[in-house]
């Protein structure tokens, strides 16, 4: 070394054959410091994944203590995570390199002081670099749709710490609240039977109040590729949207559906309110949950209901069916399927045909209710090239994620199951996938 000093033979080693020389290309972070009594200067780089130094090189001039301390501290650093890293001291480097002599302790000093300023450095970068990266959007997460999975989605993101936006066109809880208001939640642990819909989705909007999710009462017009939303009001950009539009009931693509479907005529697609039954003759058609329901909902108010099926046995819940079954005032029409609706003002006819017969049937009827399933609602990103099923199902991986990049989705447009509890865990499964996509943590 050509100094006169007893150096251990790690210092001689890390002096002689020094490790992690050179420069990192687009280092992530670089750290300079000097020693002007004795002339030592020392660069430190650094490059960092997921919290992790995973690279770390020195240039160094001056003394031999200063390269073997510079070596060594690379040595030390590489694969610590960056908390551990700024805990190195110099006694720390000094202690690896088996001592050193009093008088250049400044050396080991001048390393560790290295390595922190690359560290600090990058800390630096990163904290501009998301301060300038935010600016440029209005949210972490904008959720389109206010029902069951946006709303959650929306808690669960809040909750995360991203900043998150829910756009609603008409009712908060979607279905839930036009729907079904008053319907006790089932399938659902622990809440099953114990809370209406209402009550449940009123709970969801206090709780995303709470969490500064901000719940907007706009529509949603356009849905870009660059994730970008077009509302009535203006544009709004985010890191991430989260389609969740939910679904609509079907259209049965019956004669006369169309006409007497609208102003009140006598063509419905759920039950709302029981009591616009009161008294009448109602022809339910379809056999899942959605029909069974809409069947026990009026029971009470209705004079009497049938319910025709196009197959030999209804496919909704059992405990539902028994019940259904229990009723003196339900008939059901299996094999049977709805041809057309006839009527002067208002409906008055049910023209019905028997598939195992093959014969006609006519049933004098005031209510139509039309409950043959739901379709999803995809129109308005129907033209970004977002990949659907045969059934119009957006298609998403185990993360909820589309085939376009920051686009994912959830509920009743992700999947046919069309349950709440489905719906409440898309938004577990996309609030954490979210929160590692945009802060990227270091434990991932």
């Amino acid at each position: 070394m050509g100094e006169q000093f007893e150096y251990s033979e790690k210092v001689m080693d890390h002096f002689r054959n020094p490790r992690n020389v050179g420069q990192i290309k687009d280092a992530d972070g670089i750290g300079r410091v000097g020693n002007p009594v004795c002339g030592d200067l020392m660069e430190i780089q650094i490059k960092v994944e997921n919290n992790i130094l995973k690279d770390v090189k020195f240039k160094t001039f001056g003394c031999g203590s200063a390269i073997a301390t510079s070596s060594m501290i690379t040595e030390m650093a590489i694969g610590k995570t960056l908390e551990e890293a700024l805990k190195i001291t110099r006694g720390d480097v000094a202690a690896e390199l088996d001592g050193l002599p009093a008088i250049k302790m400044h050396c080991s000093n001048l390393a560790a002081d290295a390595l922190h300023a690359a560290i600090k450095d990058y800390m630096e970068k990163k904290e501009e670099k998301a301060k300038i990266e935010a600016e440029k959007y209005d949210f972490d997460v904008i959720v389109v749709g206010g029902g069951p999975g946006g709303l959650t989605t929306g808690i669960l993101c809040a909750y995360r710490g991203l900043k998150t936006a829910v756009f609603e066109a008409s009712s908060w809880g979607g279905i839930l609240s036009w729907m079904c208001p008053t319907k006790m939640i089932e399938n659902f642990p622990g809440l099953s039977e114990r809370i209406t819909c209402k009550e449940l989705v009123d709970t969801w909007v206090s709780e995303a109040e709470k969490l500064k999710v901000e719940l907007k009462k706009e529509r949603v017009n356009e849905i870009t590729k660059d994730i970008k939303v077009i509302t009535e009001s203006g544009e709004y950009r985010s890191k991430i949207i989260v389609l969740a539009t939910g679904s609509s009931p079907s259209i049965a693509g019956v004669k006369g559906e169309e006409t007497y479907s609208e102003k009140d005529r006598g063509v419905y697609y759920y039950v709302a309110n029981p009591e616009k039954f009161a008294g009448k003759r109602v022809l339910i058609v379809g056999g899942g949950n959605s029909a069974v329901d809409a069947a026990l909902s009026i029971t009470d108010t209705a004079d009497l209901i049938t319910i025709a099926h196009r197959h030999n046995e209804l496919c909704a819940a059992g405990h539902k069916i028994e019940r259904l079954k229990a009723s003196d005032k339900i008939k059901i029409l299996y094999d049977t399927e709805l041809v057309e609706i006839t009527g002067a003002e208002k409906v008055e006819k049910a023209i019905m045909r028997d598939l195992k017969e093959d014969e006609t049937i006519q049933q004098v009827v005031d209510s139509v209710i039309l409950a043959v399933g739901m379709t999803p609602n995809t129109g308005i990103f129907k033209n970004i090239g977002i990949e659907m099923d045969e059934k119009g199902y957006i298609k998403t991986d185990k993360t909820q994620k589309t085939n376009i990049d920051g686009i994912y989705a959830v509920g009743d447009i992700a999947s046919d199951l069309a349950l709440v509890v489905v719906a409440v865990a898309h938004g577990a499964v996309v609030a954490h996938n979210a929160y590692i996509e945009l802060r990227k943590p270091y434990w991932r």
